[in-house]
């Protein structure tokens, strides 16, 4: 199955359901602009090393690393992060309300290193694992930014390339960002 071909046969379901089940949602978008999305890359545990392929994109950043995360533990992932907050690109970083608590070496390695952190409590949980790199690249998929998606879980990633996709992920993110604190 070609690329075009594997990204529309992945994300063209949810456009579908939606349509079948008489959604108006704004966000869903049209199957032609998914169809032009570029699988960058594809993984699974085991036996990837997602958490270095997430760390590779992080370094390619130039402008700008949106965060949104259920879970958040993995210390290279966090790192990464720094490192492009250092370089100049901003990060910011949106975790699930409960990350306040239990993430909290990466919470105060973030604080420490003035990287834009918020918590979203507005749900039950704010399940998402995605990243937008310079509003052309999306990391999303099952994978949590956790040393056990990496090392004890089947999981999954996707790395896409679009311009309109990263567009619908961050608008997506910022409604998030807006409502937390």
């Amino acid at each position: 199955m070609g690329r075009g071909l594997l990204v529309l046969a992945l994300l063209h379901t949810p456009l579908v359901l939606a349509q079948a089940l008489g959604s108006s949602d704004s966000m869903v978008m049209d199957p032609q602009a998914l169809s032009r999305a570029e699988v960058v890359g594809l993984y699974f545990t085991p036996p990837s090393d997602i958490a270095s392929a997430v760390v590779q994109v992080i370094a390619s950043a130039k402008r700008e690393v949106l965060v949104q995360a259920y879970g958040f533990t993995h210390i290279g992932i966090a790192q990464a992060l720094v490192g492009a907050h250092q370089r100049g690109v901003e990060v910011k970083v949106l975790l699930d309300q409960k990350s306040e608590s239990t993430n909290r070496l990466v919470v105060e390695l973030f604080q420490s290193n003035h990287i834009s952190l918020r918590f979203d409590g507005s749900h039950a949980i704010a399940h998402n694992k995605v990243m937008v790199i310079d509003g052309q690249v999306v990391i999303t998929g099952s994978f949590n930014f956790t040393q056990s998606a990496q090392s004890r879980n089947a999981e999954n990633l996707l790395v896409l390339r679009s311009e309109e996709l990263a567009n619908n992920y961050k608008q997506n993110w910022l409604t998030h960002w807006a409502h937390s604190r």
